[in-house]
Parts: structure tokens; sequence; C-alpha cells
């Protein structure tokens, strides 16, 4: 699949993939868990939605981000080399490039 396609649960499976998180498919059937520490119960992953998870990647990972970048109408998240990914969000866009930095522009 195209890595500038990817939103919502398969976005951060992906994210959670690149970060070497292991996680669980939440027993609701909505999105996934993961375990922040052996002594906090598990809590849902969704980077590309909580700025409490997609916040330190974006530091981490010292993605630049933009609005509107040559008129797309879209964030645009930019990370050394050459990587640009758009989204509708800025969560979005920057979990897009965080994936692209690991896997490039297909991931399978």
């Amino acid at each position: 699949m195209k890595t500038k396609k990817l939103s919502g649960e398969q976005l951060d499976y992906w994210v959670a993939k690149a970060k070497q998180i292991h996680i669980t498919p939440a027993s609701d059937g909505q999105g996934f868990r993961y375990n922040p520490h052996p002594n906090i119960a598990s809590r849902r992953w969704a980077p590309s939605h909580f700025w409490s998870q997609g916040g330190p990647i974006i530091e981490e990972a010292r993605i630049d981000l933009n609005w509107d970048w040559e008129e797309s109408s879209e964030w645009t998240a930019s990370m050394e080399p050459d990587i640009n990914s758009q989204g509708i969000s800025v969560l979005e866009a920057a979990m897009r490039a965080f994936v692209v930095s690991h896997f490039g522009e297909e991931v399978g």
C-alpha cells in the first residue's frame, strides 16, 4: 500500500512498527492498545489522533510542519532527506512522514 494513502488504524499500525512498539487489537475492535509501562494499564494507541503520542514522535524525529505547502490545501510534514508527506491533519501528515522515513513510499 502507498504510504501516502495510510490513515487511521492502518497508519497507527505502521507507526507502531516503525517505533517497535508492541500493539494488540482492542477488544472492542476499535484500533489498537499498547502497554506504556508494566505498572500501567494498557491504553489506546493512536498517534495519528493523540498529541500525547504523536507529539513526542514529531519532536524526536524533528518533523517540520507547514500548512498549504505548494498550494496543497493540506498539512505537509517534512523530514531530511527530502521526505514530504501531506495529510488532512498535522498528526496525519507527520505520522505519514515518519512511516516513509522508516519503510519508504510503500508498505506491505
